[in-house]
């Protein structure tokens, strides 16, 4: 009687050893019982619900609706900074160098005009009129194709004359006195004569050099130099051929004159 009664015993023993067991190697297998999100939420913070636990997005945080990355944001506003400074800068390094370089053209342009003006003196230019005493003359002719010759011109004293006389002395006297090679030596001109063929005038030319003469005899005074400078303004002259005080270029005579040949029968132009 005794032995039937112990046996179910026995059995539920035997029942929770194998239910041990068998939990045992559920955990040594690594099979663990799965968990719900409740059960997560309670075992890591009891005290906070499924609502209340934070939620960590790398430094983003929901702003109605819409996901904003504080920290880019702070980095885009300070390049945008970073680049307008580096701009201003640039802008301003540009300006000054342009500004540089043209108050350097402007210093350039003034210390050349300073130069030009006469910074360096032209020792040619430096004479002494008082020096120039030995006279040199030239003689010769030349016809006025639009004048017509008169009885009065015929007569150095007379009215017409004297007019025509001093119109052809001041042309002269103009042209070598603003020549740049004879300018300095030219003293006088003197219109003597007018003769027939149109009209033919002759002239007298007188220039004052120092007393060593030789280079300026052969160069500078020589009759091919004075010739030339003013046959060169007949051809400058005004194309108008019906000017009163036309010189045909064609008709101009020259030959060196003799100092003490000099006379004073016409007008003399100092």
């Amino acid at each position: 009687m005794d032995s039937i009664e112990l046996q179910p015993s026995y059995s539920l023993d035997n029942n929770n050893h194998h239910a041990e067991n068998t939990s045992k190697q559920q955990m040594t297998s690594g099979n663990r019982p799965r968990l719900t999100t409740n059960d997560t939420a309670e075992e890591g913070n009891p005290l906070l619900s499924p609502e209340q636990v934070p939620v960590d997005n790398g430094g983003q945080h929901r702003v109605d609706g819409e996901e904003v990355n504080q920290e880019s944001i702070s980095l885009n506003v300070q390049n945008s900074i970073a680049n307008k400074e580096m701009t201003c800068m640039v802008h301003r390094r540009r300006w000054m160098i342009l500004i540089c370089l043209i108050f350097l053209i402007l210093l350039v342009i003034g210390v050349s005009f300073a130069v030009c003006l006469g910074i360096h003196d032209d020792v040619d230019e430096k004479y002494d009129p008082a020096l120039f005493v030995l006279p040199r003359c030239f003689n010769g002719s030349f016809r006025l194709s639009n004048q017509i010759l008169i009885p009065e011109l015929l007569s150095p004293a007379s009215d017409q004359s004297k007019a025509l006389s001093s119109q052809l002395q001041e042309k002269l006297s103009d042209l070598y006195s603003s020549s740049p090679a004879l300018g300095r030596y030219f003293s006088s001109v003197e219109i003597s004569d007018f003769r027939n063929g149109s009209v033919v005038a002759d002239y007298r030319l007188r220039f004052l050099m120092p007393l060593n003469n030789a280079e300026l005899e052969r160069v500078t005074l020589s009759r091919e130099m004075v010739y030339n400078v003013f046959r060169q303004s007949l051809y400058d002259q005004d194309p108008e051929l019906n000017h009163p005080l036309y010189i045909h270029p064609a008709s101009l005579d020259m030959q060196v004159g003799s100092v003490t040949s000099e006379s004073g029968s016409g007008a003399l132009y100092w």
